[in-house]
């Protein structure tokens, strides 16, 4: 339930939509965060959080690289080197380190590797400001002062590699569909280490791509900051190394339109997802939030929309969800339907029908009040639901915002801007994105159990595009189009 009531503050770190130029005011950085850098462009951030003393202290070091720096006969050694470090001559401190650092409640690996990312991960119990500077310390040797000689490497191969990626499943069949056409497809960031290991190769990839100006260091929990500050500075100022080659950025490429059937062990029935993506477009003024947040209220006036009307009739065996992702610049939606096979194609018929009503009739004015009046009543709620929000949270909240090049608000800002938008909102524009969100080509990916039999794409896209065909308005007469010339075809019903 925190989670869902956060997407209220939090929301606006994963997607926009794209519109025409407006005059927009410049976002200004929470100054509840101090942020800086050090002279060999090691960049730190810290927020104190006095008002929640029992919550845990979260460190993140985030190092821009991954498998995609990796040469075919570098494989594995964006995830060999974080395991590497963790077995460094058996370390007793790192072994008692990380032992500390999990989490009971939340509990998350101590490092992901990914494409483009190599986040490690420390949640320290509350009031041990030791353990802050041991975590420090330990960080700032793996990041710059890792041996790397072949009987440390023997060593850590004679050990199992717990270093986790993201995804979780690289060969999951859906993601590696998902990648079709991008780079990312030949550098998989679970790929067994390339075969003999030279220590000199991995050591110089270890110095060209492990650089302080390549690295972030985030820390959230109830520290004294002053002194915080003053240990980062102590312990990752004396790292050595730059950057001579930009590290790749990882792209997918569009998703593509023809319908597909997937064989997989993600799901336990068929799931059919009419998705859709487009280009991502980072967050840094106020004119940036107010397209997402409209972009937001649609689908989520959309989704509210079609749940509610499926419940009123009464349809049991169909369990709806909707989802919005960025993934590497591409910002992907879809509407999932989970559903036995033999009902699937009813089903897909029940939500097209719908969405096609939603498209050209628009949302109800009573939906549309009940909406806002909703959003208007959480934004009464933000401070008292800020103030609760776990120091996790708010870490993967900052983690997401820079990933995403989203400016982080502070909540005064954000409570202004987001009551003006909403006085502001009418049924009309809400209509308006709403036709435009449901006119766009979408793409039908189905997710079946492996073993089951495979069923009709066809059939399902025929479903589809049959029930979703645009309105057919009928050409005007010669005397009406006398009568108005700059009269132009559209779904939405005049008056909208």
């Amino acid at each position: 339930m925190q989670g869902k009531k956060l997407r209220l503050y939090a929301g606006i770190i994963f997607m926009a939509a794209t519109v025409g130029n407006v005059y927009a005011e410049t976002l200004q950085p929470d100054p509840a965060w101090q942020q800086g850098s050090l002279a060999n462009g090691f960049q730190w951030q810290v927020l104190a959080t006095p008002h929640r003393p029992g919550d845990r202290i979260e460190i993140r070091l985030s190092i821009n690289v991954g498998s995609l720096a990796e040469s075919a006969q570098q494989s594995g050694y964006s995830r060999f080197l974080p395991h590497l470090a963790f077995t460094q001559n058996n370390d007793p401190r790192a072994v008692s380190l990380w032992q500390q650092s999990k989490d009971p409640v939340r509990p998350a690996p101590p490092v992901v590797v990914t494409y483009d990312k190599t986040l490690f991960e420390l949640s320290l119990p509350n009031n041990r400001s030791d353990l802050l500077k041991e975590s420090l310390g330990w960080l700032a040797d793996m990041a710059g002062n890792l041996a790397i000689t072949p009987e440390h490497i023997n060593a850590a191969r004679q050990t199992r590699n717990e270093v986790m990626t993201w995804p979780p499943d690289t060969q999951e069949s859906w993601w590696r569909y998902r990648l079709k056409g991008s780079p990312l497809l030949a550098h998989d960031p679970a790929a067994a280490l390339k075969e003999p290991v030279d220590a000199q190769q991995l050591k110089a990839w270890y110095e060209k791509w492990y650089t302080p100006d390549a690295m972030t260091l985030v820390v959230v929990g109830n520290v004294d900051s002053r002194s915080a500050v003053e240990q980062i500075s102590k312990h990752f100022g004396e790292l050595k190394g730059k950057r001579e080659t930009p590290a790749p950025v990882p792209t997918l490429a569009p998703l593509k339109r023809e319908p597909v059937s997937i064989m997989t062990n993600g799901v336990s029935q068929d799931r059919l997802a009419v998705m859709w993506d487009t280009p991502w477009t980072p967050i840094r003024d106020s004119a940036a939030i107010e397209r997402y947040w409209r972009a937001d209220l649609a689908r989520e006036a959309l989704f509210w929309h079609v749940q509610q009307t499926l419940n009123k009739n009464g349809i049991t065996d169909l369990h709806l969800s909707f989802d919005c992702r960025v993934l590497f610049q591409r910002a992907q939606c879809g509407i999932n339907l989970d559903s036995p096979g033999d009902k699937l194609n009813s089903n897909l018929s029940l939500l097209a029908k719908e969405l096609a009503k939603l498209r050209d009739n628009g949302l109800p004015q009573e939906e549309f009040n009940a909406l806002i009046a909703q959003k208007k009543l959480e934004l009464k709620t933000l401070f008292a639901i800020y103030a609760r929000t776990s120091t996790a949270v708010l870490m993967e909240q900052r983690l997401r915002s820079l990933q995403n090049q989203v400016v982080d608000i502070a909540p005064e800002q954000y409570q202004q801007l987001r009551q003006a938008f909403l006085d502001s909102l009418s049924l009309q524009v809400m209509n308006r994105d709403l036709g435009r969100l449901l006119q766009q080509d979408m793409a039908m990916v189905l997710q079946q159990p492996a073993g089951e039999p495979e069923l009709n794409m066809k059939s399902l896209q025929a479903t589809w595009d049959k029930l979703m065909a645009p309105l057919e308005i009928a050409p005007p007469s010669q005397s009406s189009s006398a009568l108005a010339p700059e009269a132009s075809a559209s779904d939405i019903p005049s008056g909208q």
